[in-house]
């Protein structure tokens, strides 16, 4: 029950502040936690964690965006109430004819206690190399006009050759879970703090700005409701500058097979960012597998550009989960 109260208060709470433009996001977040916090490292069940997740948005008109990321977390020393988990991510975000693209990559490392039996609390730390860049071959500029038709041989005549700008990032974060003993049900509940040292990235040193820090909550919960069927639900802001994003959703899981080597469980869910797109999602989990499908139905404003068609989403993440050796001996007779 106090999973369930707990887990239901952070829903309230994301679903009461205020949303606005969008940042760089994935709808299926819980998938890819290492983007919503550095102390979600190691905040699974098992050894080793390897994910990537592809999203395609606004495919149907000219200036759509790309954004691929893959991620690893191993929980590299374990003791009875502590453990130390190390993780890395990357990722890319490409929009434009001239290929304008964010690409980050670094290492996070978490450190977690049990709080309790069925709890834990972790705090982590990230330090990342972030880079942008911009492909000028591809852009035409009015220089390269030679009075007759466009010349790209031509010198665009800018001021900025420099096509790339690079600099250290570091974020910072906490998470809570809290899993119970005889059941399924359990919550996850994150914040993180990205870009905390402010970096500055340009091209060239011209428009020299800092990067703001993007602060980002989030959470996720499965309620155990039959012995074959979970009820889910996920929720999380993202906040930088002026840019917010909100994305609340539930569904349920439902279980196919049950087994040690034979799991197989369907899950599907609505979810709503507000003002902007419904998200319908699919995951399929086999053993120590899952995949997943989410479409964004565009339902803003850009609907009449879009026609309603946002974006589709895909994911997977495998965990390597160890064997559990029984403590009680069993001596079998020689015959």
């Amino acid at each position: 029950m106090r999973i369930l109260i707990l887990f239901s208060t952070m829903v309230f709470l994301l679903a009461g502040l205020p949303s606005g433009a969008q940042d760089l996001h994935f709808s299926q977040f819980y998938l890819h936690p290492q983007h919503q916090s550095p102390a979600s490292a190691g905040a699974f069940h098992g050894n080793l964690r390897m994910s990537g997740i592809y999203r395609s948005q606004w495919r149907s008109v000219p200036v759509n965006y790309q954004t691929y990321g893959v991620a690893a977390d191993w929980k590299a020393i374990q003791r009875d109430k502590s453990q130390i988990a190390l993780g890395v991510l990357l990722q890319q975000d490409q929009a434009g004819d001239g290929q304008l693209s964010w690409t980050q990559g670094g290492l996070n490392l978490s450190a977690g206690h049990k709080l309790g039996a069925n709890s834990r609390i972790a705090a982590g730390f990230g330090a990342n190399a972030i880079q942008r860049t911009v492909n000028l071959s591809r852009l035409s500029f009015k220089n390269q006009w030679n009075g007759d038709n466009y010349d790209p041989s031509l010198p665009s005549g800018e001021p900025n050759s420099r096509n790339s700008g690079l600099a250290a990032s570091l974020s910072a974060g906490l998470h809570f879970s809290m899993q119970s003993a005889e059941k399924r049900t359990g919550v996850h509940l994150g914040i993180g703090a990205m870009h905390l040292n402010r970096p500055e990235v340009s091209f060239g040193g011209i428009g020299m700005a800092r990067i703001p820090v993007r602060w980002s909550v989030w959470t996720e919960g499965l309620y155990e409701w039959r012995s074959t069927t979970d009820l889910l639900a996920y929720g999380t802001f993202q906040t930088m500058q002026q840019a917010r994003e909100i994305i609340l959703g539930a569904g349920v899981r439902q279980f196919l097979t049950t087994g040690l080597a034979n799991l197989t469980a369907i899950r599907a869910s609505i979810g709503w960012r507000p003002g902007d797109a419904i998200i319908p999602a699919v995951q399929i989990e086999r053993n120590n597998w899952l995949a997943g499908i989410s479409y964004d139905l565009n339902i803003s404003d850009f609907d009449q550009a879009t026609n309603g068609r946002g974006g589709v989403e895909i994911a997977i993440v495998y965990r390597i989960v160890p064997v559990e050796v029984s403590k009680i001996v069993k001596c079998c007779p020689i015959f």
